[in-house]
């Protein structure tokens, strides 16, 4: 038992031995100062056992005290001439001079009325101590057995979170307390439930950190190995080393992006726990990310499209975030949106929430690859063989989770890629 249990066992007792106090004080300054003497009942019931001795002997006088022994009532005291009471009991010298007195052929008999606070005689003829001794024991019994399941019960949960928290501090990130705690409903419970959610998070959050780092360090192998390649070569074959050269400059190139899109990662992370939320008026922001779409997509003779059906919705967020996130999907959307097409973003309102879509009209992507674009690194095949967007939008999918929003990717019925983002918007 811990230190805990011990603390609320000892304040139990303790709380229930100055309550026993009190009403035991209570009880002594209320109780009638005659209350002591015999009750009406024991004394009819003396008055039955000396009329009974004098009248029909020892032997029916003691016959009847049997019979009224297996009623489990305190009885009279029958004192023998030789000073034994027929049941075993002790009398005091103060109350055998107060005894009633019966003379059988020269031997005296003595007759005693039950006090208050008399026992029953034992079956086994074993006297029973005195009051209150048995009432305080069973007392005592009790509320050392209430307190110590009472400070067990609620001592158990907090040395189940105390292990809990042990073993989390040792690197058991799936330690939870849900089972141990069981169907609780106070506080402690509420305090477990707690820590299981917090440890839920840190272990996904740990897990990504894990797999981000193997991503990276994957993704930063790959163009590290082509640059070191492109020098060997360039130095085994020197006429070659113009094109070597720029393979190490589209590889440094490559670095770099990816190098960006980490740091982008990494600021999204930190300005989601550190920036308060404002309200933010989508279609103001929407036209000012298309308005810079557009210089990239007139390079490719891809034309972008806002339509805002006169909504304008507004939500509360970060306005870096959700700048960074529609400008990574609709990049995306102009990069693979073919020639001479329209990349649409359609703005309006449902079920309270923003609802901003974005489609192209490229390829699409492989219905089983369309939850996978948001993972970071992945790299889709497209059919016409052009690779998918790195941490674009991986950062697009967090940013809007952020917001207590939700983003999802499916195929056009027209062809190409739609990309649907709900965000909870201000009323």
């Amino acid at each position: 038992m811990g230190r805990l249990f011990w603390k609320l066992f000892f304040a139990f007792v303790a709380a229930l031995a100055v309550a026993a106090l009190l009403v035991a004080l209570a009880l002594s300054l209320i109780w009638p100062r005659d209350g002591r003497g015999p009750r009406p009942q024991s004394v009819f019931m003396a008055d039955t056992v000396e009329m009974l001795l004098r009248e029909q002997g020892p032997p029916a006088t003691e016959a009847l005290l049997e019979v009224w022994r297996a009623q489990r009532v305190p009885l009279p005291l029958l004192v023998r001439p030789d000073g034994s009471e027929q049941f075993g009991r002790t009398v005091s010298a103060e109350r055998m001079d107060a005894a009633r007195v019966v003379s059988i052929d020269g031997a005296q008999w003595k007759v005693l009325a039950a006090a208050r606070g008399d026992r029953p005689p034992s079956a086994a003829g074993v006297p029973l101590p005195p009051p209150p001794f048995l009432e305080v024991v069973a007392l005592l019994i009790g509320a050392l057995t209430f307190s110590a399941a009472l400070a067990w019960y609620l001592s158990r949960p907090v040395r189940h979170l105390g292990q809990a928290f042990e073993a989390f501090a040792g690197g058991d990130l799936g330690v939870r307390t849900a089972a141990r705690i069981g169907r609780r409903r106070d506080e402690i419970a509420d305090l477990g439930r707690g820590f299981d959610r917090m440890a839920t998070r840190i272990e996904q959050l740990v897990d990504a950190q894990r797999r981000l780092l193997h991503d990276v360090s994957h993704e930063l192998r790959s163009p590290l190995a082509r640059m070191s390649a492109a020098i060997g070569l360039a130095r085994q074959d020197p006429s070659r080393t113009e094109a070597m050269l720029e393979r190490v400059e589209r590889e440094t190139a490559r670095l770099d992006t990816l190098v960006g899109e980490l740091l982008g990662l990494a600021r999204l992370e930190h300005d989601a726990a550190r920036t308060l939320p404002q309200p933010v008026a989508l279609d103001a922001l929407l036209h000012d990310v298309a308005g810079d779409a557009r210089f990239e997509a007139a390079a490719r003779e891809v034309e972008v499209v806002l339509s805002t059906d006169g909504a304008g919705p507004v939500v509360k967020g970060q306005v870096e975030l959700l700048r960074r996130t529609f400008d990574n999907v609709l990049r995306n959307a102009v990069k693979y949106a073919p020639a001479g097409s329209v990349v649409h973003i359609a703005l309006g309102r449902a079920d309270g929430c923003a609802c901003v879509s974005i489609s192209d009209g490229g390829c699409g992507v492989a219905n089983d690859e369309l939850e996978r674009i948001f993972d970071p690194f992945f790299r889709g095949e497209r059919s016409d063989g052009s690779h998918g967007a790195g941490l674009g939008l991986s950062i697009a999918r967090r940013a809007v989770e952020a917001h207590g929003g939700d983003i999802r990717a499916s195929n056009a019925e027209g062809g190409g890629l739609r990309v649907d983002i709900r965000l909870p918007a201000e009323d």
